[in-house]
């Protein structure tokens, strides 16, 4: 029996101490739960009343929006020569991959989607006619939106045109703005 002793005390020690841990532990979370909903009803109360004034101590993340520079913009007046200045290039996109295409000719089977996606050197928010030419003929037409972004991107599917996949010829993208040609994509022959 005397050997049961200090096993019985240290056992009685460690649950002690387990019962004050998880006793601190749950006083703390619940101290800290409850400031998180203060801030969170003084933000509301004052949302609803008008006033956005946020206590010094209090931290409010926000989701990016946009693009970001480091320098302050000017607002430009968008123009068809603002336009034209700030083209940078055109490239062919791999639908698969969406990356830049290494080809310039893709089989006719494989040709269920094209994509032209033209760059420009400063975000623009805008829309853009972009019209997907075979030869010299006009096969399809779409707008394309822009919001604060540099790459405009002409997606033109034949699936959803229900034209299955395009057929063989030379195709290229032309993109206009109020009605003018700003650029134009190189040859993507379909075999």
């Amino acid at each position: 029996m005397v050997n049961r002793r200090p096993d019985k005390l240290a056992r009685a020690l460690i649950a002690a101490f387990m019962s004050l841990s998880v006793l601190l532990i749950t006083a703390s979370c619940q101290s800290f739960f409850e400031d998180i909903i203060d801030i969170y009803n003084s933000i509301e109360a004052d949302e609803s009343t008008g006033d956005t004034d946020v206590p010094e101590d209090t931290y409010i993340s926000l989701p990016p929006t946009g693009s970001y520079t480091s320098s302050t913009a000017e607002t430009t007046e968008l123009g068809f020569s603002y336009v034209k200045d700030i083209f940078i290039y055109s490239v062919w996109y791999d639908v698969t991959t969406d990356n830049p295409a290494e080809y310039s000719s893709i089989e006719t089977d494989k040709a269920f989607a094209l994509k032209g996606v033209f760059y420009f050197s400063a975000p623009l928010t805008t829309v853009f006619e972009a019209r997907l030419l075979k030869g010299d003929e006009v096969i399809l037409t779409r707008n394309v939106n822009m919001y604060d972004n540099v790459t405009a991107e002409a997606d033109f599917s034949a699936g959803l045109e229900g034209l299955g996949t395009f057929e063989p010829g030379e195709y290229t993208v032309e993109l206009y703005f109020g009605g003018e040609l700003v650029a134009r994509t190189d040859i993507m022959r379909v075999r």
